[in-house]
């Protein structure tokens, strides 16, 4: 009977559910929109490209200068333009190199350095130089406003290459080879013969001009059986007649994974012995680096990498977290949270998100509880569902910009 009164009194709707609206006629248009279906989320939506972590701050006038430290090699001078870079104890990514246990790293601030400064302009020099050697074929030799430069505390292997160098640049300008792509490439039989086949190589090319690269191991003078000369005559099989004069070169390849960053899996079965190769050095490169040089050459992107994570972290914060208690969340955990699985990163959100949606989903049911305490159940779910449906969050995303900061190239 008392049920009966409320649908004569028109306080029921047709499911013989409680209508809010009569005693609450502000809501009327909440509720309207609540029970409308939850928006479905479109498959794309154009937004613009992550931001640029190492893009010099407006005005910038000076360099940040900084002391880097890799396990295992001598420090370097570091610089950028961007926003100051804190680590927290100044330890930086740990590297993980194959055929070596984990790499430590550390980064520490010096001073401040003036755009003119003469470091500045040797620093430039270095860092094309380092990069050149490995990845001259994705650059273009002019450009030196690069946004982060590096330079040797001392000068200790300038004294060894720095006439190895000269004496190419000057044979180079000699037969008027004005081709960069060859600025660091020597001929493997002319730095033998002028330099007493040096074993302090570290890259060798079977070719020239950014040819296939592998890690020198010695110089061979034993001649070939018949075997190995059969194996080497197939490998040089597009010269006829090929005259095979010592010594040769005994080359290994060099290691297919450059993102140092993440661990290297465990192996389970036996360890396999890496192959050696055999080049004729008349027909090689010498990549004209010492073996630390060549290092820096190889580690550092990786390095650069969870350092622009860093200062991606350490942007958001300053242009969204300032006045939140969010400011506080450990770098490394913010981190996680922003970087996308596509990074192909060691940790990414996928982990946090589930979490994250549970967390979502309960604050959210107990604000609307507080919020509307004479709604009825039914009612409660469906606005929480439009409260936390991907639309609306990918709308937020967009709204705050805050997909300029998800890690994910």
């Amino acid at each position: 009977m008392a049920y009966m009164a409320l649908w004569d009194a028109q306080l029921l709707n047709e499911s013989l559910l409680p209508i809010p609206t009569v005693l609450e006629p502000h809501l009327e248009e909440e509720v309207k929109a609540m029970l409308r279906d939850v928006e479905k989320r479109a498959g794309m939506a154009n937004v613009s490209i992550q931001m640029d972590p190492w893009a010099p701050l407006e005005g910038a006038e000076e360099w940040w200068a900084y002391e880097l430290v890799i396990e295992g090699l001598p420090p370097l001078r570091m610089f950028n333009r961007s926003k100051k870079i804190h680590l927290e104890g100044g330890e930086g990514p740990i590297l993980h190199r194959p055929g070596r246990g984990p790499i430590r790293t550390w980064l520490r601030f010096t001073e401040t350095v003036i755009l003119e400064d003469v470091r500045i302009v040797r620093a430039q020099q270095y860092t094309r130089m380092i990069f050149w050697s490995l990845n001259g074929s994705r650059m273009t030799w002019d450009p030196l406003d690069f946004s982060y430069l590096f330079l040797p505390l001392d000068d200790a292997n300038d004294a060894v290459w720095k006439p190895r160098r000269s004496w190419l640049s000057q044979r180079n300008a000699e037969r008027g080879y004005n081709q960069h792509a060859d600025e660091y490439f020597a001929n493997a039989a002319e730095v033998g013969e002028q330099f007493d086949y040096p074993s302090d190589l570290a890259i060798v090319r079977n070719g020239f001009q950014f040819a296939k690269g592998y890690r020198f191991v010695r110089w061979r003078y034993e001649e070939l059986d018949a075997e190995e000369e059969e194996e080497f005559r197939e490998y040089y099989d597009r010269f006829t007649d090929l005259e095979i004069t010592y010594p040769l070169l005994v080359v290994q390849p060099l290691p297919v994974r450059t993102n140092f960053l993440i661990p290297t899996p465990p192996k389970t079965g036996p360890v396999q012995e890496v192959k050696t190769l055999l080049l004729l050095p008349r027909l090689s490169a010498i990549t004209l680096l010492s073996l630390e040089d060549t290092e820096y050459a190889f580690v550092l992107p990786s390095i650069l990498r969870s350092l622009s994570m860093t200062l991606t972290v350490s942007s958001l914060q300053d242009a969204l977290f300032t006045s939140s208690p969010l400011y506080d969340i450990p770098i490394k955990l913010l981190t996680t949270a922003l970087t996308a699985p596509v990074s192909q990163e060691k940790y990414n959100y996928q982990r946090l998100e589930t979490l994250g949606d549970t967390v979502l989903k309960f604050v959210v049911g107990i604000q609307l509880l507080a919020e509307y305490p004479l709604w009825h159940e039914g009612y409660l779910t469906k606005r929480k569902d439009h409260a936390v449906s991907n639309v609306r969050l990918a709308k937020e995303d967009i709204a705050k910009g805050v997909y300029r900061w998800i890690i994910r190239g």
